[in-house]
């Protein structure tokens, strides 16, 4: 079975370089990102002072933030739009841009799950939180995820009080839970597609100056621990868009779909094996 997988698209339409394929991945953040300059800088005052409680649309002011939200919403549903137009089945999760809602913010606007008004096409399949068959292979997907979820950096956890590491805690263990009980379920070689790439490897180190957090490591967690304990053929996963390429753990092939409409992955499985496995372009980063 041939795959097509694209990379994060953060509101740009993918160009697609190879003609034979039978389905697509797609890791997520399907959503443009205009927000991100005054995230950073809220998570810098945050870093510097733990009890700042500047969010990024107080930076913006909130009349603006909800035209930034809005048009990168909108920028999200063309671009599964256009993943949906090639009639192939597209597995996806969504990305920690595709505004899937919090429901602790006290922005009312960032409450509602917009994700899922703008999935429901017919060739989009989303494999969040499920174990999904493709003919003879099986995809669990695990989306949303932009950084380890539970901290894993000390001085990040001495930043943070004791009662965000409980809720922190309580939520990554339940998720954890739940991926332990769709790999348990698994039969077939299973694809792993994850939104982020697994925690602490050449694939998921922060090289951008401008972050925040430059030269951590932060991919999942959750994928990590779910690789090291069952081993899938696959884990593809994006989000940290300095790295395009794979890495091996163990005997998972870990992919790393890189950022930006040009890098496109072709992928060949033959029964339990990668039969053919093609990286083009470069990760804009």
């Amino acid at each position: 079975m041939k795959f097509l997988i694209v990379g994060d698209l953060h509101g740009h339409k993918p160009l697609i370089h190879y003609k034979d394929f039978d389905a697509i991945i797609a890791p997520g953040d399907f959503c443009s990102d205009a927000p991100r300059k005054y995230m950073f800088q809220s998570l810098q005052e945050h870093l510097k002072n733990p009890n700042s409680k500047i969010n990024w649309y107080d930076l913006t002011g909130k009349k603006k933030a909800i035209k930034i939200i809005k048009k990168s919403i909108s920028d999200g549903a063309s671009v599964l739009k256009k993943l949906n137009s090639f009639n192939v089945p597209v597995y996806v999760v969504p990305g920690n841009w595709d505004w899937t809602g919090d429901s602790n913010s006290q922005f009312n606007i960032l409450r509602k799950n917009y994700y899922n008004t703008i999935n429901k096409l017919s060739n989009i399949i989303d494999v969040h939180n499920k174990l999904f068959n493709v003919c003879n292979y099986q995809i669990i997907g695990h989306g949303i995820s932009s950084g380890p979820e539970y901290p894993q950096d000390k001085k990040e956890l001495k930043s943070m009080k004791k009662n965000e590491l409980k809720k922190l805690k309580k939520a990554y263990e339940k998720e954890l839970k739940n991926m332990d009980y769709l790999f348990k379920r698994s039969s077939k070689p299973l694809i792993l597609l994850s939104h982020n790439i697994p925690f602490n490897t050449s694939l998921d180190k922060i090289t951008n100056k401008q972050s925040p957090r430059y030269g951590y490591h932060y991919g999942s967690l959750i994928a990590r621990k779910v690789i090291d304990k069952y081993h899938p053929l696959i884990c593809i996963g994006g989000h940290m868009h300095e790295h395009f390429g794979k890495e091996k753990i163990g005997k998972t092939t870990v992919i790393n779909t890189g950022f930006g409409p040009k890098v496109n992955t072709l992928l060949e499985l033959e029964g339990n094996k990668i039969k053919k496995l093609k990286f083009y372009g470069k990760s804009l980063s």
